[in-house]
């Protein structure tokens, strides 16, 4: 907006315009009727009609303030070349004001040579200037009311139509009255109008409808074509259209129930104050709708170095779903090609997954898992299994036989000892260790033997414990354990228990002393002394004799109890 200031400015600025061209083209003017001055006498007269798109008139005090066409005028000599060029510009003049009532000059001072005028229109439209010099050079323009465009002239919304510079001569009489030069300016009202899509959901909430087509169809107006478009993400959809009366419809998505009408009428008058109008409402319910489950099977491996590695989808692996509240009988169904099974038609609810786990599998994920349907979406699930090729470990215990109470004869775990893995044959040496816990337990993981060099198929591991002073072995102190080639999937590892018991017993135990045991060495073909580690089998089968036969000779009454340090008679 301009000040009154920039308005007086702006004034000044076109008459000074005005001025200067009719100083240029005085001075060559030849003859022309004049009373005194080289300007014609003649004068003449220009109406017109302000119309519609329809092309009826537009009643001109319907408006606030009143519609009127504007005339402006300057003289040019005849034989004068005149172009646009060296006339105002009175359109970019036009832009700086906020009315063209801005431009009229107050009736002072010199205005000869220049022709500033208004017209009301009436209420049909019409609008007439009288009196103007004939052979001037007019000007016309109007201001478009608010939410008007021009159609001809051409102007935009909001804008000002002019129909350029025009010389206009005294057209003379007719029936004894002057006749006009007659002008035309045909305008069209603009509506912007808002169709506003809801949807509303099974659950009773809505939302703003997204992707539904919406028609804009006019009806009886020849001037005027359909107008389509589709709601947006907030659910909206603008259409700018002209008065009259119109069918606007939704077309209805499959399934789904209309709330408010899908077709309704919109009458809208071109003298309607200007502005948004209220938006159309079109509002539909969801379709009853189903979801599904997607199940997805995917398999993994190891390789050489143990390393876990994706196979891909696994195709024939049962799935089973049912439904936590049993309100479903329980369906199952298999994976396919692409390790998929997918459920559908389900109701909303809670329901329950289920992999039949195949031999020589090893779960991954969580067995069975929960899937909780609240509409009508695709839920996915994911089972992942890893293919067993047995447990190549070793564990076991290391127990001891107690003599007295609270354990008298009882086999009970020892704590903190020494046990060792070695591969059977191997040069430079491939070993590892490790020590019983609380309970007397030990484990050589597959991990842990694989890192070493010792676990993998058809190898053979010697496994010992450590040996003590004052301990006697009753298994053997080393144990061979040898893994099956090939593995089978099911194969959980060896096991090796080993067991020992004090050395000397206490009085009364019932085992017999070194010195109760000791064999007339003058009697005997071959003795032994007995180390700590020995036992009696380990003794006999070394030399060729049996547990019993050594008993009886050495007067041993506990078979398995030998101690360190004695001499028994083997032969």
């Amino acid at each position: 907006m301009f000040s009154n200031y920039s308005k007086r400015v702006l004034v000044v600025s076109l008459m000074i315009a005005m001025v200067m061209l009719l100083a240029l083209t005085s001075t060559t003017a030849a003859s022309a009727p004049t009373n005194g001055t080289d300007q014609p006498e003649n004068t003449t007269c220009v109406d017109g009609y302000i119309i519609n798109h329809r092309e009826q008139p537009v009643d001109g005090t319907k408006f606030d303030p009143p519609l009127k066409v504007y005339a402006f005028g300057m003289y040019v000599p005849p034989g004068t070349s005149v172009n646009e060029a060296n006339l105002p510009d009175l359109p970019a003049m036009a832009e700086q004001v906020e009315s063209l009532d801005s431009l009229m000059v107050p009736a002072e001072g010199d205005r000869s040579g220049s022709y500033m005028a208004w017209a009301e229109v009436d209420s049909n439209g019409y609008f007439k200037f009288e009196d103007m010099p004939a052979g001037y050079t007019y000007h016309f323009g109007f201001n478009l009311p608010q939410d008007w465009d021009g159609i001809v002239p051409q102007a935009p919304r909001n804008g000002t139509a002019w129909t350029g510079w025009t010389v206009l001569q005294d057209l003379g009489e007719v029936n004894g009255k002057q006749k006009c030069h007659r002008i035309v300016f045909k305008i069209r009202r603009l509506f912007d109008v808002t169709v506003l899509k809801w949807e509303e959901l099974m659950d009773g909430t809505v939302q703003p409808g997204a992707g539904w087509d919406i028609t804009f169809l006019p009806q009886g107006d020849p001037f005027v074509h359909k107008q389509a478009g589709t709601t947006d993400e907030s659910g909206r959809v603008t259409f700018t259209i002209t008065p009259g009366k119109w069918l606007v419809k939704e077309k209805v998505k499959p399934g789904w129930t209309p709330i408010t009408p899908p077709s309704v009428y919109l009458h809208l008058d071109q003298y309607a104050p200007p502005g948004a109008q209220a938006p159309i409402i079109f509002k539909n319910r969801q379709p009853a709708c189903k979801g599904e489950i997607e199940v997805e099977k995917i398999g993994w491996g190891r390789d050489a170095s143990g390393r876990l590695i994706p196979l891909g989808p696994l195709a024939g692996w049962k799935i089973v779903l049912s439904r936590y509240d049993g309100n479903m009988h329980p369906i199952s169904g298999y994976t396919d090609a692409s390790g998929k099974v997918t459920f559908s038609g389900l109701y909303p609810g809670v329901y329950q997954v289920k992999e039949y786990v195949q031999p020589g599998w090893k779960p991954m994920s969580d067995n069975p898992q929960t899937v909780v349907l609240s509409g009508c979406d695709t839920e996915s699930v994911t089972f992942e299994n890893v293919e067993t090729t047995g447990d190549l470990s070793i564990r076991g215990r290391k127990l001891y036989k107690a003599w007295v109470p609270p354990f008298k004869g009882q086999i009970v775990g020892l704590s903190g000892w020494k046990i060792t893995a070695t591969l059977k044959g191997s040069d430079p040496e491939r070993t590892v260790e490790t020590t019983t816990n609380a309970l007397g337990e030990y484990e050589f993981s597959a991990e842990t033997l694989r890192n070493a060099g010792i676990a993998f198929p058809g190898a053979t591991v010697t496994v010992c414990e450590e040996s003590r002073d004052n301990w006697i072995h009753i298994t053997p102190k080393c144990v061979d354990v040898t893994f099956p080639y090939p593995v089978p999937p099911d194969y959980k590892g060896a096991t090796v228990n080993f067991t020992n018991i004090q050395d000397p017993p206490l009085p009364g135990t019932g085992v017999a002393a070194s010195t109760a045991s000791a064999v007339a060495v003058s009697n005997c073909q071959e003795t032994y002394l007995v180390r700590p580690g020995d036992t009696l089998s380990g003794i006999a089968a070394s030399h060729g004799t049996t547990v019993l036969a050594i008993a009886q000779v050495n007067g041993i009454s506990n078979m398995n109890l030998i101690r360190a340090g004695s001499t028994v008679c083997v032969r």
